[in-house]
């Protein structure tokens, strides 16, 4: 009787696979559709919601598609196994034989023919097979995507917000591409209020996120205000500054200068802005501030340094009029 090391060492892997392919039960799952990222909405796979007063934005996730061995995952992201074949070596254990003085010597006629010999002694070519699942493609890929567009720090005003429904204005859509694209380390927007900045980066962390970035989606006030709210020891918020930039490559930065301005606001984001250029990641800053104004208003000699060194090959002016206010309706 074989021992069950034996048995595992004469398992013929390659001709159970076969046997399973040619004897499972054949389903009929047709080749799905990928849905695009900027199509969701139409999906109904990005929608919003209300909790407690706030709109929320909600996501419906996927079922699994089954197609191709998708299987299915509680956490949404389903996945598929695939196979990868690797080239190793492995040391070559040499066939002995014994003369009849006792004598081992090795057979010579015995080696492989792709035995290779070196310097550190001699090796046989061995293949490893390994199985490792990944999120499919056609649905949990997409769901790890909508999940990271939940967690980026966008709300619910980036439902329905990408590229291909934003007015660019001249030079600024090749500026954007570049920045997707990872050509520019940081960029700044400016412009007067509702001429379209957040929508722009709204569009664009879309197309990072679903491009598999971490991305981290803050407004500039808001920040603020979940920092001073750590302070109170009642309170459920912990302070952002010790995660906000935890695993993120890049950082979209609304509303910068807008905020209640006191030496500690002015201090607090200056460290900000120290640690975004620390840790090295992307940044798009969007204020509707001139660079002048901040400057003048809130920067410090460092952070003044810092965005001008991050932003040098980015830096817009947007002169579009408000896109949500007209003068015809206040007449």
């Amino acid at each position: 009787m074989k021992s069950i090391k034996q048995a595992i060492k004469d398992f013929d892997l390659d001709h159970w696979a076969r046997s399973l392919r040619v004897n499972s039960i054949k389903t009929n799952v047709s080749k799905p559709n990928i849905i695009h990222h900027r199509h969701l909405e139409q999906a109904n796979l990005l929608t919003k919601e209300v909790i407690a007063g706030v709109p929320q934005i909600k996501v419906n996730l996927l079922n699994s598609c089954e197609y191709n061995g998708c299987t299915a995952s509680h956490s949404g992201i389903h996945t598929r196994q695939e196979t990868k074949i690797l080239d190793d070596v492995k040391p070559y254990e040499p066939v002995m034989i014994e003369d009849d003085q006792g004598k081992k010597t090795e057979d010579v006629s015995k080696r492989p023919d792709d035995l290779i010999i070196d310097d550190d002694g001699l090796w046989v070519p061995v293949q490893h097979r390994y199985t490792f699942g990944i999120p499919c493609k056609f649905c949990g890929l997409i769901n790890k995507h909508l999940l990271d567009f939940k967690n980026s720090g966008l709300t619910s005003d980036a439902i329905g917000k990408h590229v291909d429904n934003y007015d660019f204005e001249e030079g600024l859509k090749q500026l954007s591409l570049d920045f997707v694209q990872g050509k520019h380390q940081g960029g700044l927007i400016y412009g007067n209020t509702g001429n379209g900045k957040t929508h722009l980066l709204c569009a664009i962390a879309r197309e990072l996120i679903f491009a598999g970035k971490k991305v981290r989606y803050v407004s500039h006030q808001q920040l603020l205000e979940n920092i001073k709210k750590s302070f109170d020891k009642n309170s459920d918020v912990s302070d952002p500054r010790y995660s906000w930039l935890d695993g993120v490559q890049v950082v979209l930065f609304d509303e910068l200068g807008f905020f209640r301005q006191n030496e500690w606001s002015r201090q607090t984001t200056n460290e900000l802005i120290h640690a975004i250029h620390a840790a090295g990641v992307q940044v798009l800053f969007a204020s509707n501030l001139t660079p002048r104004q901040m400057k003048q208003q809130f920067l410090d000699i460092r952070s003044i340094s810092r965005i001008s060194g991050m932003c040098q090959d980015f830096k817009f002016e947007m002169k579009g009029e408000d896109r949500r206010a007209s003068d015809d309706f206040w007449k």
